[in-house]
């Protein structure tokens, strides 16, 4: 005994098709009831019209589901046997061999028992097809026959409303965040992967049969669950109860996802209009913590935090706030609320089963997680692939396994697959110059660390990095406290992703610069030109730039850096400048802010790109001039958003440091004019500017062109900017970064020249252009691939090596690691005239260390120091060099002898070694980092045992007026205190740092404070830097109406005043669309799904009388309800046997047009006349269903079914086969879904 309860809420767009999919059952149900939540567009009208008024309920707009499911079934009747008196012993009556069989008299009243009560539950925007009851039933009749009679809800297979091949539900479950889980894959395929009946934790209410019992014995749906979630709670209470759920994947319905997918407000949450997603939230979290057993129930709590936490911030880096905002107050909604929580736990009580046993009905561990990973991949990435975009908006699936003529076809689409790839050379160009930097950095890639040229030695780990970054104060020489260098934050974070590795990191960031650069060289370019092969050359020009691969061999990892970002960050201003279209449409800010992103990151490597950004940008603003008022926001946040966010550090650069690099200073460039014009910066690792000239001429060939000139001229103002700024570094600093500048404007202007320069070429008669072109071109192509096999054969090492990262003997090292932190005074020269000295702790300098150094300023004693060292005074060094915490002087190989003779005489020094032309001195008293010392300035230091940077030790008492000396800079933030009592500062020397001892011993600790100011700054730099990187990243692609079709594209419209050619070419191409999908018809015009009339149950003996050839009339109407029943005891959800097997004719492609009524699939089917149901069952079907042949005609008024109460009436229903020749509207002729 089924009851139908449809739910309905502004749903006439899909009404139509709902109710015809449930009057049109091929298992009728028994009873239908409706209930409208105040709908305001002809829902209740629809439902009016097909079911009677007397069994539509009309309820307030607020009432969610579950209420208005528990009002429906409360006004639907119990039918009883006396109700449907088919349910009875049949009659001995047997209308078809008109005879009385004895055996019906042998059956009891009832021969099927006591009916079961169902309800049918089905959503207003869901559609059954017309086998989807009997299939429910007939899983609940399998699992009778075999003993098993705690079946209590059995779902179907949901699919999508309009692609009727997507899988959406075949059961669903929940996970411990809270994240609703049907297991399938996005946008997955009906293949029958999942068509068996299992086990599932919950079913969705459109469509659920429920024993109407026990959805009265679980209090229906929870009140507090209006309309989200509310499936799986019920479930849920039904599994603790000790029934069972199963999905029956055979019983189809179509689900449109209304409210989940935003086609219609959410109101019934609320006293406002509520958010499908936090509806969704709350009920998750709500029925996770009332359903949840005890001892889990912390751990459930907890992942429901953090994964909201985690679900808010993905939503926004999304850029979608929205939802952001609704993972919170979907959480908080339920947890502030504990009473609720706390009632609806004691209301459930203790479950019937054990735990083990709804455990298989839960997603499996990491599944969430891995689902998460691949969504988020989805959200980010767009899809290209020719071979999905060809299977439609939803994709297309694959099948396996295939056989004969499929493998065959198979194996015709691989190739073509390997033809696609070989087209597309992004992936080719990346794996070739990554095997050519491989072979040409094989020197690079044995063990040992990365340093030489201007790259010091990383530190051991990320986290030392992030130290030296965010320490007030820099042990690095004689200690200070500036700002460091905002590159090593950048290069920390990098290391962090890379497990903490910084060794991999600076590798990847050298050896790779190469073949990254040319990767991101070929993605930036596709806006610029269209020819893949075009593309792929400028990226191999850009990639081996004299600039890049002087880079790598010199270890200068700020210019290898600009040369990875530099095309990403090209077509970022050029958006961001609204150049990249012909129309002059402003910019968007989200290029707007990935510009500053892309500029902040390579000034903090290379300072120098911040200047030339500045001119453009004001040729930008020259240019826009016109729109100023939005042109001049985007100028101020693409060049104030590295100033801001590098700060202070970046105000150190004004007014004439932004010629600086990362790293150590390693020599300026010695390029000649002719270098510098071919892109040439000078230095180890690069070539003649000669090599490079055809690009050069390939970009001045490029002013010819007619076309195109916006872009051309304004990649021709780039490379001169560039060339300024190169000239400007030549023979002061390293002309390297300005020349990539140069270089990428040269190879965009010549790609927009060459961009079907083929053609043009071609229309021109021969003579001098064909010949000069023709040069160019190879010029053009043979000396990036030169410059590459060289660069390949010759190596890609320079002063650039692996070697030990240690600059100081080992066991120097040792001990300057000891409690005395000595230090060691390096001496490098390679004339008497000049020596640079490097004063360091531990095994030697780091990354970082020489800006460190440098931002502190020359230390004037020291200065004095090492001259007077190296000049030959003969007064004795050792006091002024323990003074510096100086235990240690080492002179590198190539120093004058000279230097070594001078410091084997001087006194206070002893040789110890000497080793790879090396040699090493050491001085020959105590000394250390802290020391105490009378305060009169004479007398022997005493050291004290210290770190890096703080003292905790305990001192002895002493005579006199004391003084502690830190071998440290003087400044505010240090502080002492002996036994707790704070000491005074003073100045030792006019330089380190001292504090004034009194005569008594005791605790000694000694630390520097860091200025709140410097933290406040980090942590609003590092917000800052979070909210740039958000603005920056594209946004979440949300498609909400994935299910919707595909739409068609307008057919081409005449405009007015088009000649006669426009109009001969638009016919043309009129007619070769039409030639491309021949016999395809036009779509109809039809009015939306009609209603079908329900069988009628009054198919007992007519009136004409006993004399009746029922056999012919049976023949006609073979494939009647009931027609197929041929004895007692049949299947009576069996697919009727009366039409001829042989004359099916199988349309695998459904290209027939559907009739609901046509199941016989004869030519000469009968049209539909609801006389026709006027005919007997066949005894034997009487038998199993208990109907009589005396009361077949089956009386409305015991029935309570009144025609014109029901709507059943087919003048009122108004509908009518020969008007809808295609079944309910819902396909065209040709089998294609509407």
């Amino acid at each position: 005994m089924v009851t139908a309860v449809l739910v309905s809420h502004d749903g006439a767009r899909w009404l139509p098709d709902a109710l015809a999919g449930l009057l049109g059952q091929e298992r009728p149900v028994q009873y239908a009831v409706a209930a409208d939540t105040g709908s305001a567009d002809d829902s209740a009208r629809l439902l009016t019209d097909a079911l009677g008024d007397a069994n539509v309920l009309h309820l307030a707009r607020r009432t969610g589901f579950g209420q208005a499911v528990e009002e429906a079934s409360r006004t639907a009747p119990l039918l009883t046997p006396e109700d449907l008196p088919y349910l009875k012993r049949p009659s001995g009556w047997d209308p078809v061999t008109r005879t009385w069989r004895d055996d019906a008299y042998d059956l009891p009243d009832l021969p099927h028992g006591e009916p079961v009560q169902w309800l049918w539950l089905l959503h207003d925007d869901c559609a059954p097809e017309p086998d989807a009851l009997a299939q429910l039933l007939r899983v609940v009749d399998n699992e009778l026959d075999l003993g098993r009679d705690d079946v209590a809800v059995v779902g179907p297979k949901l699919r999508g409303w309009y692609d009727r091949r997507q899988l959406l539900e075949v059961g669903v479950s929940i996970a411990n965040s809270g994240r609703r889980w049907t297991g399938l894959d996005r946008r997955e395929q009906d293949q029958g992967q999942h068509d068996h009946v299992r086990a599932v934790l919950s079913v969705s209410t459109a469509g659920m049969l429920i024993r109407r019992d026990v959805f009265e014995q679980l209090g229906g749906f929870d009140r507090r669950l209006p309309l989200m979630r509310d499936d799986v709670d019920l479930c849920w209470r039904a599994h603790t109860a000790g029934h069972r759920v199963l999905v029956a994947p055979d019983a189809v319905v179509r689900h449109a996802e209304a409210a989940s997918r935003e086609r219609r407000t959410v109101d019934c949450a609320g006293r406002t209009t509520a958010s499908p997603h936090k509806v969704d939230k709350a009920g998750a979290v709500y029925t996770l913590l009332v359903n949840t057993r005890t001892a889990a129930l912390p751990w459930v709590l907890l992942r429901l935090v953090l994964g909201t936490v985690l679900r808010t911030l993905a939503y926004l880096v999304g850029k979608v706030p929205g939802q952001a905002v609704d993972e919170i107050r979907g959480l908080l909604s339920t947890l502030l609320r504990p009473e609720r929580i706390i009632a609806a736990r004691r209301a459930r009580g203790p479950a019937r089963i054990d735990k083990d046993e709804l455990r298989p009905l839960f997603p499996p561990p990491g599944a969430t997680v891995r689902a998460t990973v691949e969504q988020i991949a989805g959200n980010f990435s767009s899809g290209t692939d020719g071979d999905t975009a060809s299977a439609g908006r939803h994709g297309g699936a694959v099948e396996s396994g295939p056989g004969g003529d499929d493998a065959e076809f198979l194996e015709v689409e691989q190739f073509a697959r390997l033809k696609r790839i070989a087209r597309r050379p992004g992936p080719v160009l990346f794996l070739a110059l990554l095997l050519i930097s491989l072979a040409a950095c094989r020197a690079l890639l044995a063990g040992g660390a990365l340093a030489g040229g201007a790259l010091l030695p990383v530190p051991a780990g990320a986290g030392d990095l992030w130290s030296r970054y965010l320490d007030a104060w820099h042990p690095a020489g004689a200690g200070g406290s500036p700002s460091a260098p905002p590159y090593l934050a950048i290069v920390a974070t990098f290391a962090s992703i890379l497990f903490g590795s910084t060794g991999l990191t600076v590798t990847v960031l050298l050896v790779c610069s190469v073949p990254l650069a040319g990767i991101t060289a070929y993605f930036a370019s596709r806006p610029l030109v269209t020819s893949r092969l075009l593309r792929a050359w400028a990226a191999i020009a850009y990639a081996f730039l004299p600039a890049t691969t002087g880079a790598l061999a010199g270890g200068r990892i700020g210019t290898a850096v600009l040369a990875v970002l530099l095309p990403l960050m090209a077509r970022a201003g050029t958006a961001a400048g609204g150049l990249a279209g012909r129309t002059g449409a402003r910019g968007s800010w989200r290029a707007t802010w990935a510009y500053a992103l892309l500029l902040t990151v390579t000034t903090a490597f290379t300072p120098i790109v911040w200047p030339i950004a500045l001119l453009l940008g004001l040729g930008v603003l020259v240019l826009r001039r016109r729109d100023l008022v939005a042109h001049g926001p985007r100028f101020l946040a693409q060049l104030g958003t590295p100033l801001l966010l590098l700060a202070p550090w970046s105000l150190t650069l004004l007014p004439t440091g932004f010629f600086q690099e990362a790293g150590l200073e390693y020599g300026p460039s010695a390029a000649s004019a002719l270098d510098l014009l071919g892109a040439a910066p000078g230095g180890p690792g690069t070539v003649h500017g000669l090599m490079l000239i055809g690009i050069v001429l390939a970009a001045l060939a490029a002013l010819l062109r007619s076309e195109r000139q916006l872009g051309i001229r304004t990649a021709w103002a780039v490379a001169l900017t560039g060339l300024v700024f190169a000239v400007l570094s030549n023979k002061s600093a390293w002309a390297g970064p300005a020349t990539l500048v140069y270089g990428i404007a040269l190879l965009a202007a010549a790609a927009l020249g060459a961009d079907g320069a083929r053609a043009r070429v071609a229309e021109q008669s021969f003579g001098w252009r064909q010949p000069v072109a023709a040069l160019i071109a190879f010029a053009s192509a043979a000396g990036p691939l030169l410059v590459a096999a060289g660069w390949m054969i010759r190596g890609a090492d320079g002063p650039l090596e692996r070697r030990d990262a240690a600059q100081v003997p080992a066991f120097v090292a040792e001990d300057s690691s000891g409690g005395d932190q000595a230090r060691t005074l390096i001496l490098d020269s390679d004339s008497t005239a000049r020596v640079r000295y490097t004063l360091v702790r531990g095994s030697g300098a780091r990354m970082g260390d020489a800006e460190l150094t440098a931002a502190d300023g020359d230390n004037a004693r020291l200065d004095k120091t090492v001259a007077n060292l190296v000049a030959g005074s003969g007064a004795d060094q050792a006091d002024e060099l323990g003074g510096f915490a100086v235990r240690y002087v080492l002179v590198h190989k190539g120093a004058p002898r000279d230097i070594t003779r001078v410091l084997d005489a001087t006194p206070g020094l002893a040789r110890l070694s000497q080793q790879n032309g090396s040699a090493l001195w050491r001085v020959d008293q105590e000394v250390g980092r802290a020391a105490i010392v009378p305060a009169s300035g004479s007398g022997k230091a005493q050291p004290v045992s210290a770190g890096p940077v703080e003292i905790h030790t305990t001192i002895p008492a002493g005579s006199g007026s004391r003084v502690l000396r830190l071998a440290d800079s003087a400044d505010d933030g240090w502080t002492a205190t002996l036994d707790g009592k704070p000491l005074t500062r003073t100045t030792v020397d006019g330089w380190a740092q001292g504090f004034r001892l009194p005569s008594g011993g005791g605790r000694l600790d000694v630390t520097y404070d860091t200025p709140i100011g410097h933290t406040a700054w980090l942590w609003a730099q590092g917000a800052l830097a979070v909210v740039l990187v958000v603005l920056a990243l594209p946004g979440r692609r949300r498609d909400v109406d994935d299910d919707l079709p595909e739409e068609q594209p307008l057919p081409v419209q005449a405009t007015a005043g088009e000649g006669r050619r426009a109009r001969r070419l638009r016919a043309q191409a009129e007619e070769t669309a039409a030639e491309e999908q021949p016999g395809t018809p036009a779509w109809p015009e039809q009015p939306p799904a009609a209603v079908p009339h329900q069988q009628a149950y009054d198919t007992g003996v007519p009136a004409t009388g006993p004399g009746q050839d029922w056999e012919g009339d049976l023949a006609a109407y073979g494939n009647a309800e009931n027609a197929g029943y041929t004895e007692y005891g049949a299947d009576p959800y069996r697919t009727a046997t009366g039409y001829d097997q042989q004359q099916y004719q199988h349309d695998p492609y459904q290209t027939a047009p559907y009739d609901p009524y046509a199941y016989s699939g004869t030519a000469d089917q009968m049209p539909y006349d609801p006389a026709a149901y006027q005919q007997g069952y066949d005894p034997a079907y009487d038998g199993r269903q208990g109907y009589d042949p005396d009361r077949q005609g089956y009386d409305p008024d015991q029935q309570g079914y009144d025609a014109g109460r029901q709507g059943y009436d087919p003048d009122r229903q108004g509908y009518d086969p020969a008007q809808h020749p295609h079944g309910t509207g819902s396909q065209r002729p040709d089998g294609s879904q509407q």
